[in-house]
């Protein structure tokens, strides 16, 4: 319990550094998935979901600079999806990544593809792991 609460406290502590709307959607993410996680037991779940969102954390830590000054090499924040994985997501978590984008980014689900469609490769968390 105790790594669970540090890895969601260094989550929001690097989340700090990121521009305010990113910061916000973030936190919310965040705030969400380890509350939809809280009374999960079974490590078949528990130990992929740590892992994912201890490679966001390290990643964000390298493209914010929260590390060390000279780590914050990076103009982006985030990284893209591979396509193929993408492609293999089911489609509630394709509907809720294609939320999160346009959350992120602003856009309307009417502009653009259709609500049905697939994300392409974008930027965002680590998908929730159920």
């Amino acid at each position: 319990m105790t790594n669970a609460k540090s890895l969601y406290r260094s989550i929001l502590r690097v989340h700090r550094r990121l521009p305010q709307e990113m910061r916000f959607v973030g936190d919310q993410y965040v705030r969400a998935e380890f509350r939809s996680h809280r009374k999960v037991t079974d490590k078949q779940f528990l130990t992929p979901f740590f892992a994912q969102w201890s490679s966001y954390l390290t990643l964000l830590r390298k493209q914010t600079g929260a590390g060390s000054p000279a780590q914050s090499q990076e103009n982006h924040i985030g990284k893209h999806l591979d396509p193929e994985l993408v492609e293999r997501l089911g489609d509630d978590k394709a509907e809720q990544l294609l939320e999160l984008h346009q959350a992120s980014t602003g856009a309307n689900r009417e502009e653009g593809s259709a609500a049905t469609a697939k994300p392409s490769a974008t930027s965002a968390p680590p998908p929730r792991r159920v």
